[in-house]
Formats: structure tokens, C-alpha cells, sequence
């Protein structure tokens, strides 16, 4: 079992001919805050062993149960990564958001098996949002991810959901607004791993809670500056994406204006 708490990373196990429990940690940090915090019947933190959990400790099946439920019981947050990051710090968050992406191919071993969706050819969905000035949103992805400096909000679509609704979804969370959809981009924009499908966006409500595991800073910007900073972005494919992006997404929004 693996579980991942705000308060560290572990590895549990019942070893060949055990009846308790193996608590193992990268960290030994991780493991003395589980004892301070939910499991005070945790054994004594061994360090070594000669694997690639340099600290363990064991402990009754039943303790463990409960330490569960207490950490269950401690839920009080939106949103894990972001609660990580003020728990243990960004360096911790930014590792989990690692996992986070590496975990996408779950996502993708699920698509395979499903019936092809309305967008087969699409890997992932997002969204481009004009507010009524005309200015339009971009989010800076945390550590500037995949050489992107200035980009647009977008991701895979979980199983059983529609384009729009994944849009909507990466949206909220990347940026902390909820929007709504004004219309379909035309067009599949293709980036450095994925194809993307657009879809024009206005803003209904900016909720200031946007992910800070996957993004550091959102701006509304006239679409001069938005150019100009996606402009910045080191992957030269993604910046030619994201730059017919925003004129196909001006484009479709004067198209709409002068119906």
C-alpha cells in the first residue's frame, strides 16, 4: 500500500511471516509526524536495511486501521497538492505534482480500453478566455513545465467525460475561474506530446483558488501582451501552438460578435 498524506509518503507492507505491520519512509521526518499526529503506537524508526527505504518502522494491524480513519477524519482541505505545499513545502509539492503527471498514464491505459470518444483524435482539452474588454487569460505553469512560460489551461479528459466538460474542468482548476463556453475553436492544435481541442471561453466567477502545485501566477492580458509573453515559452513548437491558439481564438470571437 501506498499512501500519500500531507504529512509524508508511505510505503506499507506485511512482511513473509509477520503479523505486524512495516511502515516504510523516505523520510524520516515523515514517519515521526505520523506518530506525533495519528499513530502513537508506531514502533521505534529503524534507519537502513538495504533498500530503497532508507527508514521503517512496525506496528499492530489494528493501530493502523485507526490511523487511517484519523487521517481520513483530517480532511479539511480542496485541494491536495496546494495543502502539501503549505504542509511540507513547495520542493515536497512539486515532487508530487511529478507523480501527479506519471499517474496520467492510468488515464490513458483506461482511454484505450474505452469505446473512442466524440474527440478520438484529441489528447487533451482546454480553453481560451475573453472577458468582455477583450483581454485574454494565461496561466504560468509552476517551474515553467514542459518550456512553457505563458500558456493556456488545458488537460486529459477523465473516463467518461466530454470535451467540454474537461475544458471546463482544467480551466477551474488551473486557473481558478468557472467559466462558460462560448463556442468550439476550429481546429486541433497540436503541442510537443499532445493534440489539443480548444474551446472559446468567458469568465462567470473567479473563485482565486487555482491548483499552485501546476500553475504560479494567472494574468489577463490585452492580446498584444499576450503574444508577446507567449512568446517567451523555450519550446518552440508549444509557442507556435499556443500563438494560432489565440488567433484562431480572436478569430472566433470577432466571427461571433459580428453575427
Amino acid at each position: 500500500m501506498w499512501v500519500h498524506t500531507k504529512d509524508g509518503f508511505y510505503s506499507v507492507v506485511r512482511k513473509p511471516g509477520e503479523t505486524r505491520l512495516t511502515v516504510r519512509a523516505r523520510a524520516a521526518a515523515d514517519l515521526e509526524r505520523l506518530r506525533d499526529r495519528h499513530l502513537p503506537e508506531l514502533g521505534e524508526v529503524q534507519a537502513g536495511g538495504g533498500t530503497d527505504y532508507p527508514y521503517r518502522a512496525r506496528v499492530d494491524e489494528a493501530a493502523w486501521v485507526r490511523a487511517l480513519a484519523s487521517i481520513v477524519a483530517d480532511l479539511d482541505y480542496a485541494n491536495f497538492k496546494s495543502e502539501v505545499a503549505a504542509s511540507l513545502g513547495a520542493p515536497r509539492a512539486a515532487v508530487l505534482g511529478e507523480v501527479w503527471t506519471a499517474l496520467q498514464a492510468v488515464s490513458r491505459i483506461e482511454r484505450d480500453a474505452a469505446p473512442a470518444a466524440a474527440d478520438a483524435d484529441a489528447d487533451t482539452y482546454g480553453g481560451v478566455l475573453v472577458d468582455d474588454a477583450g483581454r485574454v487569460l494565461l496561466r504560468e505553469p509552476r517551474g515553467h513545465y514542459g518550456g512553457y512560460t505563458w500558456t493556456f489551461a488545458k488537460g486529459r479528459g477523465e473516463r467518461g467525460e466530454r470535451p467540454e466538460a474537461a475544458a471546463l474542468r482544467e480551466v477551474r482548476e488551473e486557473t481558478g475561474i468557472e467559466a462558460r463556453i462560448v463556442g468550439r475553436i476550429p481546429g486541433r492544435f497540436a503541442g510537443d506530446t499532445t493534440t489539443t481541442v480548444f474551446f472559446l471561453m468567458q469568465p462567470v466567477r473567479d473563485h482565486g483558488d487555482f491548483d499552485r502545485a501546476e500553475t504560479s501566477a494567472v494574468a489577463w492580458l490585452d492580446p498584444d501582451e499576450a503574444r508577446a509573453r507567449i512568446g517567451t515559452s523555450r519550446s518552440s513548437r508549444g509557442r507556435a501552438r499556443d500563438l494560432s491558439v489565440l488567433d484562431s481564438a480572436l478569430r472566433a470571437r470577432q466571427a461571433k460578435g459580428s453575427r
